[in-house]
């Protein structure tokens, strides 16, 4: 039987991939477990490196200006480099364009990466430009932090609380209202879109938060909030109830509006959603609150680790490995 990559999907070729390649014994993250890589470079110091792509295709939405999606190119390199606790010291883009794309659409492309770069803190270092079918940003980001401050995805035990920094929904909306067309009025409708068009990354509460010694585990939830939580589970060998989702009101609204279950529009329906998902230590959540609330942000607490594995409601009820995931239809 002929197979193809849709066969198996993101995850799949991923492992696939380790499977296949060389392996840095000394690298800190855990070669395939993590979105990021980090090395020791010396007197205590972790180099800490990421890469995204941007492809029109796939991540262009209807009504999206350029400037947002260089932007936006941007803010999903900075996100992983944050759940890490780095701070950036510079981007690169391998950008690919058709030889007929508008010079002023050009123009408007770098402007959104130069003012997403300036708005974190950090440079251009360089980067390469070539010829393709359709526009591609391809990031990669470095950035540093010390050992005893490196974030990881691995690290939660049992007792530990799961946290996000942020209300969740507003992508969720978004996509219903841009993908699928559904209604909404107005206040709610942009908030939504703009949650789209222009994400927030947690660089300051990922920094911040590294240096408070509070977090046993850190990701961002950029792929859904259902795949991230079997994620952080499953590298870490636990079992996470869920005993709270955060919801912002225009996501209750809109699920009002439309009859349906928001925590489900949430756990299955969002992405792109760049809050940071972490494993807390129970004595010092109180720290890890103040901490976030410091640099002008909020914690909320979403669940529990427990011992077993896979993610569950409080009523016993499965939460899936679903998110996104690309090559895979949704």
């Amino acid at each position: 039987m002929f197979l193809t990559v849709s066969d198996l999907g993101e995850r799949l070729l991923i492992k696939q991939i380790w499977e296949l390649v060389r392996v840095d014994p000394e690298e800190l993250l855990g070669a395939g477990l993590d979105d990021a890589v980090a090395k020791e470079i010396g007197e205590g110091l972790v180099l800490v490196a990421h890469t995204d792509v941007w492809v029109e295709k796939s991540d262009l939405l209807p009504g999206m200006s350029w400037y947002s999606a260089g932007r936006k190119a941007v803010v999903a390199n900075i996100s992983d480099i944050a759940s890490k606790g780095a701070r950036p010291l510079g981007v690169l883009f391998s950008i690919g364009l058709p030889s007929v794309f508008p010079l002023e659409s050009f123009r408007e492309l770098v402007r959104g990466l130069g003012d997403a770069i300036t708005e974190y803190g950090t440079y251009l270092l360089g980067g390469d430009l070539s010829e393709s079918c359709e526009v591609t940003l391809a990031g990669f980001i470095v950035g540093l932090t010390h050992r005893g401050k490196l974030l990881s995805r691995r690290g939660a035990k049992p007792g530990d609380m799961v946290a996000t920094t942020g209300n969740l929904g507003l992508t969720s909306v978004g996509f219903k209202i841009l993908l699928e067309g559904f209604e909404a009025p107005e206040d709610i409708k942009s908030k939504a879109v703009e949650s789209l068009y222009k994400p927030v990354a947690r660089l300051r509460e990922g920094l911040a938060l590294a240096g408070s010694g509070a977090v046993a585990a850190s990701m961002d939830i950029s792929d859904g909030l259902a795949l991230s939580l079997n994620q952080l589970a499953e590298v870490n060998g636990v079992k996470i109830v869920v005993e709270d989702i955060p919801v912002t009101s225009e996501a209750e609204e809109f699920s009002k509006m439309h009859g349906l279950d928001v925590e489900q529009l949430i756990l299955y329906g969002g992405g792109e959603e760049y809050e940071l998902l972490l494993a807390v230590k129970p004595d010092m959540w109180a720290e890890a609150v103040k901490t976030v609330k410091n640099v002008g942000g909020m914690l909320y607490k979403i669940g529990v680790v427990e011992e077993g594995s896979g993610v569950y409601t409080v009523d016993g009820e499965k939460i899936e490995a679903k998110g996104w995931e690309h090559f895979i239809k949704p």
